[in-house]
């Protein structure tokens, strides 16, 4: 799908006296960082401002706090900032400078280490997720190391996919399994300067996970920069839906269920083949964008055996009308195998207004086909336009799901 275009919406922030303290302009006072329970966050900003506040929201309830944070270290390339917050009651959370230089609004939760700020957009510096390491100045990685292993496709193609393997892992030792996140638009996933908007940096919000959780993953990214994204990642389902300024000619006859087949087919066995994974669907997951998101919300439903977790981020779900996606759903056997199903969008552009509609009709859709409740989620981000800088804001939102504590 194509992207951009922005629009502003106003965070209404509502400012409460609770447990950790707020903030206040003009005579309200700002209490001092919330040192007690919680999970503490930290921020990197590279002009050391004087302070730093941090809003703490829901996107369930109306629950806002703001606090100060405490300047933790002061380097030459950026100053480091901390606070805690309570993972109970937000899940969104924005930093402000200086009382005016604002980061865009971000994931609150127990996977999130903290934010490197840097670089803007019209609503506030975006954050790459990193580790604090006390003893390291330069625990901020803006790329990371990954394998690149091309395979066999379509038709005589070879296809490209992207391997990220934490930190510990070792090929030798048969005994230490790790899960794996199967991943569309791969080209877009480690490097920085893959996409002007930057790449998603899941490996950083995965190790922040493991080091807060303890939850270790490998993540593979299978590539779509070929010029064929929107036929590769586009399931034929059915007739397509009228949509305002969309071209039939992209997405007629998508190819989604090839790729769907070469990701089960080729990738998964090559992944078991030579690298320690698990195999069981608990510890599968796939995820996507845009039409990344839809054709992962599809090779999940089309193997619910092998795909414990969907992510559907921004999905293009309009492609096809209610009845097309009904149809379809009803004829999966699933026999009690449902994947989870996290489905996110923002509503901060033209684009992701349009597909807006369509995420939340999904949960209507899922609905009467009596999909169980409780394993799907949405989440929507009203500020969040269609770029990597925000699928990268929200994808320690759904490794929270992928990867619950109890699982």
């Amino acid at each position: 799908m194509k992207r951009y275009l922005a629009m502003i919406t106003i965070l209404s922030v509502l400012l409460t006296i609770f447990t950790y303290g707020c903030t206040e302009k003009g005579d309200d006072k700002l209490k001092e960082p919330y040192s007690g329970k919680g999970h503490r966050i930290y921020v990197k900003e590279p002009y050391s401002p004087d302070r730093i506040t941090a809003t703490f929201t829901s996107t369930t309830t109306n629950n806002t706090e703001t606090v100060t944070m405490e300047l933790i270290k002061k380097g030459e390339d950026y100053s480091t900032y901390s606070c805690a917050g309570d993972t109970d009651k937000f899940d969104r959370v924005r930093f402000i400078s200086d009382d005016t230089d604002k980061s865009i609004v971000l994931v609150f939760n127990e996977y999130v280490s903290g934010y490197y700020l840097t670089g803007g957009t019209s609503q506030g510096s975006v954050g790459i997720p990193f580790v604090y390491d006390e003893n390291n100045e330069n625990d901020v990685k803006e790329n990371v190391p990954f394998e690149t292993v091309a395979l066999k496709y379509n038709k005589g193609i070879e296809k490209n996919i992207f391997i990220w393997t934490p930190e510990d892992y070792d090929k030798n030792d048969k005994s230490t399994k790790y899960p794996v996140i199967y991943l569309c638009d791969g080209q877009n996933m480690f490097e920085k300067a893959s996409t002007t908007y930057g790449s998603w940096n899941v490996a950083q919000s995965a190790e922040s996970m493991k080091a807060n959780s303890g939850n270790n993953c490998i993540i593979v990214g299978i590539d779509d920069g070929d010029g064929n994204r929107d036929s590769e990642l586009t399931p034929n389902l059915g007739p397509l839906a009228e949509v305002e300024n969309l071209s039939h000619e992209e997405f007629e006859n998508g190819t989604g269920k090839i790729f769907s087949d070469f990701v089960v087919n080729t990738v998964m066995p090559y992944m078991k083949k030579n690298y320690n994974i698990l195999t069981d669907r608990q510890s599968t997951s796939v995820c996507g964008s845009s039409s990344g998101g839809i054709e992962a919300f599809y090779i999940g439903m089309e193997h619910p055996d092998k795909f414990g977790t969907i992510g559907a981020l921004s999905p293009a779900f309009l492609l096809y009308d209610e009845n097309v996606w009904v149809d379809y759903l009803k004829k999966i056997n699933f026999n009690g195998n449902e994947p989870f199903v996290y489905i996110y969008n923002g509503n901060g552009d033209e684009l992701e207004s349009q597909l807006y509609t369509s995420a939340k009709d999904m949960l209507t859709y899922l609905d009467k086909v009596n999909y169980p409740k409780d394993k799907v989620a949405f989440r929507e981000y009203k500020e969040a336009c269609h770029n990597e800088h925000y699928w990268r804001n929200v994808f320690p939102e759904f490794l929270r799901f992928a990867f619950p504590n109890d699982k």
